[in-house]
């Protein structure tokens, strides 16, 4: 129902431009982040300098843990709020709105990390505001919260059966026209309210003005003119955070939603793995992200044990092995893959990722040795039900961990294959170290999560919002949700078997209840994601065949949806500018372009517009040369082509702007100590007594020789100076050396007696501190 609204202000746009054919001018984000949640604005200004009337559409990115709760419309002067429905249903009412002369604003749900926006009938002049609401759960980064803002949609990679078909397209629908530069901009500002004192704000993604007053914080862009072709990323740490406990809200009808927030850290026993890496090798890994990818590969080899096995497969439009089958984890298979993976190139073509995990799932498996995939990916394909699908049906005995590479990788991909194969995600973006977040990814790995992890609500009356708890590891954060018929005082507990038996957590029921909805959104976010990766669990209460399974499963996704107020795969929001004296017109469409995510496939910017187009070979890039008949460029070639004297032969011709300097670079990143001595480290956990070892720890080479223990060999004592160091020089950076220093620990207890590894382990200390 439309009502009269001043409370929408227009977004300041910035990059301004004189392309009549892009109608959108500007986007503002405002956000409120709190202990473990975000709300998140956003406003779109469209203005249509046509002549005649004309309808646009715009696919964007949103957060894929978000739920989009609100979408509303300001016209005239005159607001419009959008109400759920099933999406055919509110396709149904856009389309009869515009072909009766009204206007109409359509927000659908492509994938839970893209949707598009549809502005019915904007008349010549016309102007219309739009804002969409969404709340997301904040995931820990370490220590830290970790905000991420999507803003750019990179060109996906769409396998045949998602180029066909009737009506549009997946890689249609998933692939907005693309341009080097946009004339939007970006305007964003972020409200940051915790439980206890605010410590640290980084921002690797941009330049931002931080205001920070205890536990309070405004973060806002620090310049004016900000593209988006990259994704904003916030990390904060401040007190409290960890701390268990339960917050409760209470809605306008009277629901009560329940929270409890718990860290669980346990002692977890690393166990030998068959780990094996599946890296992508494709087009738009060029540049900057297969440089982090070889980075992140160099630690990831250094952080196995002995008693592992391991392969590394690179894929793109093929598969190629290191091994013809995984290999004992020894000096010589560690040298081999280490010379490997520094020669490793974006170079195999388009992302066929479900080939690449069907060819692992082949290999036989290894007796006695739990399988781990690590791949790593900038997750720009189109064909992610099927990968998740794929990686589910081995979850019993093949667990999936997940790094997501660059400035626009698809978060919907890479944590959706972690979530089916009950791993975790991590991501790296360009100007964020690696080290941290590969160690912590193999702490996870190499040893087991909480099992049979179950909540109790005391003597609560509570329906759990989802049928069971995602897997859990030590130091990783647990938000169950619950629907309460009451909230009286009492003790919520998490228990579970842990590695050395059984373990548990609790926390109380607050005395206040909070009014807002926020909760019951979130948890009903998740029963519907959990429905639309996993409608299994429905099974369990009726019918087992899968038609009828994927029934119930739809209908309970469109229950929650409309009665919560969400989009989802199957409801859409809509909203009918209804106009007196309505008349049908011929409507313009008008694809709002999307700036090129920065660095996608090693190019560079250009004045010069691109756009994507599909083929046979999957998305394509191409650009207008004066005079000329337009080239084509696969985005399999993307890496390739930025080396000017290199041609592939595929009988597609290709050709690209003059590279120039990319203004939004990353800056380098210096080698510290801490890079230094670990890339010294050998596969069985020693070191040598080097002068490579010596520079690091700062002493001269001869006097550590001079000081080693009578009874110990040069490689013992290096290995105990080593730890030293690290335990006294980089103790702030634990968390990323701790797995590496239990292998050098366990393999000194090998080699060394006991009655003389505790001195000589106190004298390398006391050398190091002095």
């Amino acid at each position: 129902m439309p009502t009269t609204d001043a409370s929408m202000e227009r977004p300041r746009a910035g990059l301004r431009g004189e392309s009549e054919s892009i109608p959108l001018e500007g986007v503002s984000v405002e956000a409120d982040l709190n202990e473990f949640s975000a709300r998140v604005v956003i406003t779109q200004r469209y203005r249509n300098a046509e002549d005649r009337p004309i309808e646009a559409v715009y696919t964007f990115p949103i957060d894929e843990l978000a739920a989009v709760c609100g979408f509303e419309a300001v016209v005239g002067g005159v607001h419009y709020v959008a109400e759920v429905k099933p999406r055919e249903a509110a396709f149904r009412a856009y389309d009869d709105a515009l072909q009766e002369g009204h206007g109409a604003f359509l927000l659908d749900e492509e994938r839970p990390d893209i949707f598009a926006v549809s502005v019915g009938n904007i008349p010549p002049g016309g102007e219309v505001l739009l804002k969409l609401t969404y709340v997301t759960e904040l995931v820990l980064d370490g220590q830290a919260l970790r905000f991420t803002l999507p803003t750019t949609v990179a060109p996906r990679y769409a396998p045949a059966s998602d180029r066909r078909g009737i009506g549009r397209s997946d890689a249609d629908a998933l692939n907005p026209p693309v341009r080097w530069t946009v004339p939007y901009g970006l305007d964003f500002t972020v409200r940051i309210a915790m439980p206890g004192p605010i410590t640290a704000i980084q921002a690797p993604s941009h330049p931002m003005a931080i205001e920070m007053h205890g536990a309070q914080a405004t973060v806002r862009l620090a310049q004016t003119d900000v593209a988006l072709d990259r994704d904003v990323v916030l990390l904060v740490e401040a007190g409290g955070v960890h701390t268990p406990h339960v917050r409760v809200e209470k809605d306008e009808a009277g629901q009560l939603t329940a929270a409890l927030v718990v860290r669980p850290e346990f002692d977890a026993a690393y166990a030998p793995s068959e780990v094996i890496f599946i890296v992508d090798r494709s087009g738009s890994m060029g540049g900057s992200s297969i440089a982090q990818v070889r980075n992140a590969l160099q630690l990831c080899l250094r952080s196995l044990t002995p008693a592992c096995r391991f392969n590394i497969i690179g894929f793109g439009s093929t598969c190629a092995s290191l091994f013809d089958a995984s290999q004992p984890y020894t000096e010589q298979t560690l040298a081999a893959a280490s010379a490997h993976v520094q020669a490793l190139e974006a170079d195999l073509g388009g992302t066929e990722i479900l080939g690449a995990l069907k060819f692992a799932f082949l290999q036989p498996p290894i007796a006695g040795l739990p399988r781990q995939l690590v791949i790593l990916t900038d997750g720009e394909v189109t064909n992610t039900d099927e990968v998740m699908a794929a990686i589910a049906a081995h979850a019993a005995e093949t667990r999936v961990f997940t790094f997501g590479i660059g400035r626009g990788a698809s978060a919907y991909l890479v944590r959706g294959m972690a979530r089916a194969g009950r791993g975790v995600a991590e991501f790296i973006h360009p100007g964020e170290r690696v080290e941290a977040r590969v160690l912590r990814q193999f702490g996870r790995l190499l040893s087991p999560a909480l099992a049979e992890v179950s909540v109790t609500w005391g003597d609560l009356a509570a329906t759990p919002a989802l049928s069971s708890e995602p897997p859990v590891f030590s130091g990783e954060r647990l938000v169950a949700y619950a629907f309460l018929a009451d909230a009286h005082r009492a003790s919520v507990a998490v228990s579970a078997r842990g590695p050395r038996g059984d373990v548990s957590w609790s926390a109380s029921m607050p005395d206040d209840v909070l009014a807002g909805r926020t909760l019951a959104t979130l948890a009903a976010r998740r029963r519907i994601r959990e429905l639309e990766e996993q409608p299994e669990p429905l099974a369990r209460f009726g019918s087992r065949q899968a038609g009828r399974v994927a029934d119930r499963a739809e209908q309970e996704i469109v229950r929650l949806a409309t009665t919560y107020g969400l989009a989802s795969r199957l409801t859409s929001f809509v909203a009918i500018e209804h106009r007196q004296g309505a008349t049908p017109a011929d409507l313009q469409l008008r694809r709002i372009p999307v700036a090129l995510t920065s660095g996608w496939g090693g190019l560079a910017g250009s004045t010069r517009d691109l756009t994507i187009a599909t083929f046979p070979g999957g998305a394509r890039l191409s650009a207008p040369a004066p005079g000329a008949v337009m080239d084509q460029l696969d985005s399999s070639l993307a890496a390739s082509v930025t080396k000017a004297a290199r041609r592939i032969a595929t009988g597609v011709g290709f050709g690209r702007p003059k590279p120039v300097k990319s203004p939004a670079a990353a800056p380098p990143i210096s080698r510290r100590p801490l890079d230094a001595l670990v890339a010294l480290q050998h596969a069985n956990g020693s070191w040598d007594l080097t002068a490579d070892l010596a520079r690091v720890v700062g002493l001269a080479l001869d006097v550590l020789d001079a000081k080693r223990p009578a009874a110990l060999t040069r490689e013992a004592w290096a290995t105990l100076v080593a730890l030293a160091w690290l335990d006294a020089k980089a103790a702030d950076q634990r968390e990323e050396w701790q797995a590496l220093a239990r292998k050098a620990d366990a393999w000194l207890q090998l080699v060394v007696p006991a009655a003389a590894l505790g001195p000589a382990r106190a004298m390398a200390r006391e050398i190091i501190r002095a």
